[in-house]
């Protein structure tokens, strides 16, 4: 069964740029991924340190499969410094 995630992702003040800039990179790397249907991102017009991450993965394990991916850790680390806290999760099945 599809699945879909709402991750609300807040930068640090001063932060905004670096973590947009490496959204945009990841974005890249998972739309790559096999469980993938769909991975957007989205930036708030009125809080420019909020962004939106919409996602549709085949099914939980395909989810699961992609937070073991080696860009989604390399993403963590180098934005652990960017990040206000961890990502709000909201998941939806459709």
């Amino acid at each position: 069964m599809p699945l879909l995630v709402f991750a609300e992702i807040t930068a640090k003040a001063g932060a905004e740029t670096n973590l947009k800039n490496a959204l945009h990179e990841l974005v890249l790397a998972v739309r790559t991924e096999p469980a993938c249907q769909l991975y957007e991102l989205y930036e708030s017009t009125e809080h420019p340190e909020r962004f939106i991450m919409h996602e549709r993965w085949d099914d939980e394990a395909g989810l699961q499969a992609h937070n073991q991916m080696a860009h989604m850790k390399t993403f963590g680390e180098k934005a652990k410094d960017w990040l206000a806290g961890p990502a709000a999760l909201t998941k939806v099945t459709i």
